[in-house]
């Protein structure tokens, strides 16, 4: 079973804040090197970065692991696949006989 929008969002946001936990730590640590502490010290200018910096990896995994769901565009990979073998007039594989826009556009009108 496929997971939902949702779950995929869920896990899309978790990696991206694991990922932007861990580039803040690096990016907040090397910053408060170079710069010193700041206003706020070393350890809130490091919580700062870390936070900000998960909260915006997470936003946008989580986005693109919607986006990249399939499971409207189930395609028939048998009916795209049906000139495997045969060759074009320039000698090399003919790989479609429909383009697959338009096979996804009768799939989705069969569908309806």
């Amino acid at each position: 079973m496929e997971p939902s929008r949702w779950e995929r969002a869920k896990y899309g946001a978790a990696m991206g804040g694991a990922v932007g936990l861990c580039i803040g730590l690096v990016f907040g640590g090397l910053s408060a090197m170079r710069n010193g502490p700041g206003r706020n010290g070393y350890v809130n200018n490091l919580a700062q970065t870390m936070v900000s910096s998960t909260a915006m990896f997470a936003f946008f995994m989580a986005i693109g692991s919607v986006i990249r769901t399939e499971e409207a565009l189930a395609i028939d990979y048998a009916e795209l696949d049906q000139n495997k073998g045969r060759k074009n007039i320039w000698g090399g594989a003919m790989r479609f006989k429909t383009p697959p826009v338009v096979i996804l556009q009768q799939q989705q009108h069969q569908q309806q």
